[in-house]
């Protein structure tokens, strides 16, 4: 998706665009917040 938002500038479907921000990343972002180590943790004071 990348490659066609940064080189196929006229021909991008916002339609996909939008679903795949609002139905594909949330679950996405919730799997990864749990795959992931806590990043604030591990910061020193």
């Amino acid at each position: 998706m990348r490659d066609r938002l940064i080189h196929g500038y006229f021909d991008v479907n916002l339609d996909v665009v939008w679903k795949t921000i609002s139905l594909d990343l949330p679950p996405l972002i919730k799997l990864l917040e749990r795959i992931l180590p806590d990043s604030s943790a591990q910061r020193s004071p």
